[in-house]
């Protein structure tokens, strides 16, 4: 079933913890993006497993979306994000995501689970899914550019629902 005005479109990032500094970094990214996203009729919504503290804080100073807590994990199991091996935190990928955001955030308190695989999803009005990325180590969120390429192709039709994109 429909609800028209319900529900707007939502970008919703899956942060490992809300203390992870490469998910940190992601959700300032998203936030100096957040003009752009929104004139596309997108609203963003982050979700985070625990530490309502670290929510409030990065709402404080600086994140000007809602950060929300699964603490069941309950989305990320709906939507297949689940927890990385731990030798892929040696890879040199996840360093330089690593070294890359240390230049913007800080790394908060461990308040989740270290291999939590981050994520992000598009979902419709409809709340049907029209992106799904599935990071495959810490810091692995699709670059802004994808993301506004992905909008743009849901906002002008180019995409009917599904999971589109993303890694399985």
């Amino acid at each position: 079933p429909s609800n028209p005005g319900r529900f707007r479109p939502t970008i919703i990032p899956l942060v490992r913890y809300y203390g992870c500094m490469p998910c940190r970094d992601y959700l300032a990214q998203l936030e100096a993006a957040r003009p752009r996203i929104e004139a596309m009729g997108y609203t963003v919504v982050g979700v985070g497993g625990a530490a309502d503290y670290q929510a409030r804080a990065l709402m404080a100073h600086g994140i000007g979306f809602d950060l929300v807590l699964d603490p069941e994990h309950q989305l990320y199991e709906a939507l297949s994000v689940g927890r990385f091996p731990w030798w892929k935190m040696l890879m040199p990928g996840t360093w330089r995501r690593y070294l890359r955001a240390a230049r913007g955030a800080r790394q908060g308190k461990i308040t989740g689970h270290p291999l939590q695989s981050p994520g992000l999803a598009v979902l419709d009005a409809d709340l049907r899914s029209l992106f799904v990325h599935r990071g495959e180590t810490l810091g692995d969120y699709p670059t802004i550019e994808v993301l506004l390429e992905v909008l743009d192709r849901s906002t002008s039709g180019g995409m009917s629902g599904g999971t589109a994109g993303g890694r399985s």
